[in-house]
């Protein structure tokens, strides 16, 4: 721990005391921050990971003035009218970054009287901060929506997913290495889209320190750090597509409480395997009015087909867990099989020794839920529970060797956003008794392809991931089947081998969910 030295910053040629914070195999990391200003969410969650994570040491505060990157006055008026409305920054408190108690060093102080550390992280950005780079021995790390106008510019030009990098600059004056990247979903508020890009960042420097620690690293070709420039010339388009966007949301409003249903989803099933089903066709069975069915699941129990599903309810806003029966190709609903009170979808349903179980999503209760069969396929007891004040969505176990590998969808933000972070744990089973997190957690980030979108599935001796493409400002516009290639206790990688766009069929506009059993198909598709 450095030693406070004056009001929290070491005057000039003042001794500051350095600890041995990067010994013992930890990380020794300076961070970079704004002066006189508060981190923002985003980076405040990410200091107080890394100052929790025993495999990091945090040895330096760095403060400095911002480098200048003011959008054009007309864009800078938008942006305050929008934060005042609809983007007003949370506070997050960092009370385990703060017992540190690092004194605020300028950068002159650091380039003199810092040692060596491993990585230099810029959250500010701070001018003349690139200069730190030759005080680390794995580079000055910045993330991309460290600059004011960062995520402002895809709002502008309506783009359909707004990208964000994490770059390293190994040397002063050296060319810009790529160190992660990852695409969001843009929201069409230009200082909202800013503030979730910010918040949504952190999650890469945090998955990118996981890989260093874990000797994972690999960097990338170079790239330019710097986010693309905001123009007013964008603006009357931008404010054409805002007047349309919130007239849709607003009727789409109405058209609920009158008993329609705006962006339905719906359920098709057909023959096939996860790599050559065709979603533009099949079977669909679609709700009643004033309800639509969603996240589907095949379950085989005694020379029976099952599918369990999500009903949702537009007049009370609540999902409910239904279950009906496949007869050859005809399907016959029998109802309610989960029903909680609280907001309940994604019924994955599996069989463990002699019993039959299911994990629905239950983010509501911000903890993760395993139910046991009582009275299959409609009666169902509270069986375990773990990952207490953790909201948790679309949750799958997968078994190997004499455990499972638990695949779960977590929300760190202030928005809600459940689509962009998946996390990996070793579990001993439904007991729950040991719920270990993988060492590179968030193993997947990215609206792109981190939500899952159902069981994992073995084939030809591969693994299969289905997850959400949540791009183009429409959840569940599109679904991804993503092949494992490594899991392992200390690594995960896959690579995407198939995409379903829903525009790609007529009259949809997503799709977004599917497994199998067998060569029966089941997937949800959505209607505008």
């Amino acid at each position: 721990m450095l030693a406070r030295n004056g009001p929290g910053t070491s005057p000039a040629g003042a001794d500051v005391a350095f600890g041995d914070a990067g010994t013992a195999g930890r990380i020794a990391v300076a961070v970079v921050l704004p002066a006189g200003a508060a981190p923002d969410a985003g980076a405040a969650r990410l200091l107080e990971t890394l100052a929790c994570d025993a495999r990091f040491a945090l040895a330096a505060r760095i403060e400095g003035p911002r480098t200048p990157s003011a959008p054009p006055p007309l864009v800078a008026g938008l942006l305050a009218l929008e934060a005042r409305v609809a983007a007003r920054p949370p506070h997050v408190p960092t009370p385990s970054f703060d017992a540190l108690d690092l004194p605020a060093l300028t950068v002159e102080d650091a380039l003199r009287d810092m040692p060596e550390v491993d990585v230099v992280l810029d959250l500010a950005p701070a001018e003349g901060a690139e200069a730190l780079a030759r005080r680390a021995r794995h580079g000055l790390w910045r993330l991309s929506t460290a600059a004011d106008t960062a995520g402002v510019a895809d709002a502008l030009r309506g783009a359909p997913e707004s990208r964000v990098r994490l770059c390293r600059l190994t040397a002063p004056g050296a060319a810009w290495e790529t160190l992660a990247d990852a695409a969001y979903d843009t929201k069409f508020l230009a200082a909202r889209n800013r503030m979730f890009q910010r918040e949504k960042a952190a999650q890469l420097a945090e998955h990118a320190l996981a890989r260093l620690a874990e000797g994972l690293l690999a960097p990338a070709p170079s790239a330019d750090a710097s986010p693309e420039p905001a123009s007013a010339t964008a603006l009357p388009g931008y404010l054409a597509r805002t007047a349309g966007e919130v007239g849709r949301r607003l009727s789409d409003k109405l058209a609920e409480r009158r008993g329609r249903r705006p962006g339905r989803f719906c359920l098709r099933l057909t023959r096939g395997s996860i790599l050559e089903f065709d979603h533009r066709q099949g079977q669909e069975l679609d709700a009643p009015a004033g309800r639509y069915w969603a996240d589907p699941f095949l379950f085989e129990d005694g020379g029976t087909t099952w599918l369990f599903y999500e009903e949702y309810v537009y007049a009370t806003g609540l999902g409910h867990i239904a279950v009906g029966r496949l007869d050859g190709d005809g399907f016959t609903p029998l109802g309610p099989a989960l029903d909680t009170g609280t907001h309940l979808s994604f019924p994955f349903v599996f069989r463990h020794g002699g019993d039959i179980f299911m994990v629905p999503e239950t983010g509501a209760t911000h903890r993760l839920e395993v139910w046991r069969a009582t009275d299959f396929p409609t009666g169902w007891t509270l069986h375990a529970t773990a990952l207490e004040g953790t909201a948790c969505a679309d949750t799958v176990f997968h078994p190997d060797g004499d455990g499972y590998w638990l695949f779960t969808n977590i929300c760190r933000d202030s928005l809600g956003d459940f689509c962009s972070e998946l996390h990996l744990f070793r579990a001993d089973g439904p007991d729950l008794k040991t719920v270990t997190p993988h060492p590179l957690n968030p193993v997947v980030v990215g609206s792109r392809n981190a939500r899952g979108a159902g069981r994992i599935t073995a084939l030809n001796g591969r693994l299969y991931r289905p997850s959400q493409d949540n791009s183009h400002g429409t959840y569940g516009h599109g679904l991804n089947i993503m092949e494992i290639e490594t899991l392992s206790a200390t690594d995960y990688r896959e690579r995407r081998v198939r995409h379903l766009a829903g525009p790609e069929a007529p009259g949809l506009i997503g799709c977004h969910h599917v497994d199998v059993a067998g060569d029966r198909v089941v997937y949800d598709i959505r209607r505008p």
